[in-house]
């Protein structure tokens, strides 16, 4: 007797969050075939669980050609034979998991061969046989079901061939099937691709994890079957994210006392006076307080290192002495004194407290769309990413302090020092940044003449509104958007109509076409193009936010007493550990040929 192909279907019982579904895929119902009733016979003698136990793959709707995950294990419970598979990371297999997920499939059908069937009862000329011997092949997710009514789907047999039993008998006999073609299935070949396929996942994430080292984020991505677009897109969505301003981290833990006892102006006469021994013990505290600092940060000083828990206190003179306020200890104050002195600081981003080189991924290219037909291929894209290195260097300001003025105690004067050292900082790093951008490749290009390239011209309204046209079209127009400019422009710009004739000048309300601007000297007014005088200005315009500014530690000074002892000078160096990177080069334009 030959069994052509049978099916019949059970639902999904749970689906679980890490794409794992737990499934009754077979039971002992009575279920009518057209040579009878068939009855499997579920516990471990009678149902071969090996070669699901073997990572047997989990099919759609019977096909082996579409492999949309795995068995992770089978079982037989309470007269049930259940699984656990686990959905892999095609396309297809997510969509079969957004629908399972969704409820709208349901329904799970199995292939297996029968190796045994008994004749157990005859009536009204209906047989029942229970299959006593049967070897489960594959699992899958279907979309039609065999029979609505019992819950697990059955049978998608081999061709087979029943011996020795004749249906007119009432007693109970044995059944041998035979089976007379090869399986349609390679499921050898099936589960190899699978496993390759894991493999392949398993090792991509890793590596990428290992280049931004984020191994935690790797072994959660591996255990929920995360594809390797997807951690790509995890990694630059966890590390892109805009650190916050961590007071802790950049600082080495001073108390409140432990500040007030520093005196800034006490290092520097143990500096001024590297002989003098008095000078040397009295600066003890401010040494061992350096050394700290140093080891925290891992940075050599050439000098001695202030970190930020001194730099950031608020020091004030009172009307019958001097006195320390600690009303305000907090070490990002340092940073904000820094802005307040920078025209292009407080735009940027500012990362603080860091510690060793770090690495800030930026992604280049993204995943491409395709319009495609109902049954075409879509071909597979990748997020690419890169990475920016930032690690600390050194931006030094120096000025000369006469030793009266060094010999002093007053707060004033400890004042005096420190305003002078964070206004030439931040004027260096004004320069520093313009600089950047305007040597900056891929930073869009606006040529203020473009009919005689050689020399420069007034800039126009157009020009400006070309600035911004350039940085939309590279949908960068996001974030802090502002122009930075020179105060000779500014000038320009408040006495220049948009158009000649009319009294709206490109400077109105404090704005430049409804962007804010900042001006900074720093902006160089000296260029030369052609056959131009160097009185050529920069302006540039973009998304500030993408201009990072890094700094480590806290002030290495140095102090030279030598130089210039002649004159009763002291030269200080002061030495602030940053670094400084552009994320994304689209997100600028400039001019470097305004004639004004």
């Amino acid at each position: 007797m030959k069994l052509k192909p049978q099916t019949r279907t059970f639902e999904v019982r749970k689906v679980n969050e890490d794409k794992t579904v737990e499934l009754s895929f077979a039971s002992s119902e009575p279920y009518e075939r057209w040579w009878g009733i068939e009855v499997l016979k579920i516990d471990n003698s009678a149902v071969d669980l090996s070669r699901l136990n073997d990572s047997a793959p989990l099919l759609f709707n019977h096909d082996p050609d579409i492999v949309i995950g795995v068995v992770e294990k089978a079982w037989i419970e309470n007269n049930k034979a259940m699984a656990k598979v686990r959905f892999g990371n095609s396309a297809k297999a997510q969509e079969v998991w957004a629908d399972v997920q969704d409820g709208i499939l349901r329904n799970v059908s199995v292939g297996y061969q029968i190796k045994e069937m008994q004749l157990v009862e005859t009536k009204e000329d209906m047989e029942t046989y229970e299959v006593t011997k049967w070897f489960p092949l594959e699992i899958s997710i279907v979309s039609i079901p065999a029979d609505n009514t019992v819950g697990v789907a059955r049978s998608l047999e081999e061709e087979i061939t029943i011996k020795g039993a004749k249906m007119e008998e009432k007693n109970i006999q044995t059944v041998q099937t035979e089976v007379k073609s090869e399986p349609k299935i390679d499921v050898k070949e099936v589960e190899r691709k699978a496993k390759e396929a894991e493999r392949s996942r398993v090792a991509e994430i890793s590596a990428i994890a290992e280049k931004f080292n984020k191994k935690d984020l790797a072994k959660e991505a591996i255990e929920k079957g995360m594809d390797v677009n997807e951690f790509r897109a995890k990694i630059l969505s966890n590390l892109s994210a805009k650190p916050e301003i961590d007071t802790k981290n950049a600082t080495i833990g001073m108390t409140e006392k432990e500040v007030k006892d520093y005196s800034l102006l006490r290092a520097l006469r143990a500096l001024s006076n590297p002989w003098d021994k008095k000078a040397q013990d009295e600066a003890k505290y401010e040494f061992e307080v350096s050394a700290e600092a140093q080891r925290k940060f891992g940075l050599e000083a050439k000098g001695i290192l202030v970190p930020l828990d001194v730099l950031g206190r608020s020091l004030t003179v009172g009307g019958t002495g001097s006195n320390v306020v600690p009303d305000n200890l907090l070490a990002g104050q340092f940073i904000d004194m820094l802005r307040n002195k920078s025209a292009i600081l407080n735009l940027a981003t500012q990362l603080t407290g860091l510690s060793g080189n770090i690495e800030i991924p930026r992604q280049t290219g993204a995943t491409t769309t395709y319009e495609v037909g109902e049954i075409d291929a879509i071909t597979d894209s990748d997020v690419t990413l890169d990475q920016i290195t930032m690690s600390p260097k050194r931006l030094g300001a120096s000025s000369g302090y006469s030793k009266q003025l060094l010999a002093q105690s007053s707060l004033d004067v400890e004042n005096l020092i420190k305003n002078d050292i964070l206004t030439q900082i931040a004027l260096k790093l004004d320069a520093i940044a313009v600089n950047r951008i305007l040597n900056e490749t891929g930073v869009g290009l606006v040529v203020c003449n473009p009919g005689d390239a050689n020399d420069g011209a007034a800039p126009t309204w157009a020009n400006f509104v070309e600035l911004e046209s350039l940085i939309a079209m590279a949908n960068a127009d996001a974030g802090r958007m502002q122009y930075i400019i020179n105060a000779k422009t500014q000038g320009y710009c408040k006495t220049t109509p948009k158009i000649s004739g009319y009294p709206q000048y490109i400077i109105e309300n404090n704005q430049i076409n409804g962007y804010g601007f900042r001006v900074s000297n720093q902006v160089p007014s000296n260029l030369t193009k052609g056959t131009s005088n160097p009185d050529l200005s920069a302006i540039l315009f973009g998304n500030f936010a993408d201009l990072l500014v890094g700094f480590w530690g806290g002030i290495d000074i140095i102090v030279d007493p030598y130089s210039r002892k002649k004159e009763g000078v002291v030269e200080i160096t002061a030495d602030q550990f940053y670094d400084m990177a552009i994320r994304h080069p689209q997100s600028f334009a400039i001019t470097k040929d305004a004639k004004i």
